[in-house]
């Protein structure tokens, strides 16, 4: 058991070092290294599972998709080149090994479809600074509610609980594992049992909940 928490910081670590590469310079893409960094953490080291999510390296690149936001074509593009080229070099040398061609064929069309299709694009737009900046677009619901959560034991745990909210059709929520809480944006309102129970029925606790100041 050691062991594999030690293998997974190992993996972490060098997720983190290829990710910082790869925010650099732009032929690698950061987005899958920084992703394996945090799936690492999360499974070996909360205390530095906490400190990855609090980088700007985390941020700038990886908290949007975590979030269910997405990714901008910029960055789709990035993963999509590197998968094809790394998956062109094995299938050039499976040249004696047709059925491992097409296997590796299938999967590349799957990672493709996936990023273009699975993948939520999203929008890069200028901010008054003239700087380019991603956003992506929460509807424009009237009432917002803070939940302080109890019980979320990793990053997936706050994704899940925002499939929750989501799953309603009717409110957005967005759930930082770090600070333990969900903000979530109602169409009309909801009273707090109802949204206790959603987070009940997710597997946690909802300790308090209230309005934020305008």
């Amino acid at each position: 058991m050691k062991f594999k928490k030690v293998l997974f910081v190992v993996l972490g670590c060098i997720g983190v070092g290829l990710g910082a590469v790869g925010a650099v310079l732009p032929l690698i893409p950061a987005f899958p290294f920084l992703l394996l960094a945090a799936f690492s953490f999360a499974k070996s080291s909360e205390r530095l599972h906490h400190w990855f999510i609090s980088t700007k390296l985390y941020k700038n690149n990886l908290e949007s998709y975590l979030k269910g936001k997405g990714m901008t074509w910029k960055t789709k593009i990035r993963v999509m080149l590197t998968v094809t080229v790394l998956m062109a070099i094995g299938f050039v040398m499976m040249s004696r090994v047709p059925i491992g061609r097409i296997v590796l064929f299938c999967v590349w069309v799957f990672h493709i479809l996936y990023f273009i299709f699975g993948v939520k694009t999203l929008k890069v737009e200028q901010n008054t600074d003239g700087q380019n900046a991603t956003e992506a677009k929460l509807p424009e619901y009237s009432i917002c509610r803070k939940i302080k959560i109890k019980g979320m034991q990793c990053e997936n745990c706050a994704r899940r609980l925002e499939g929750a909210f989501h799953e309603t059709g009717c409110m957005k929520a967005q759930v930082d594992y770090s600070t333990q809480t969900a903000t979530v944006y109602l169409e009309k309102a909801l009273n707090n049992v109802s949204l206790m129970q959603i987070v009940h029925r997710a597997g946690y606790i909802a300790e308090h909940i209230w309005e934020p100041a305008a």
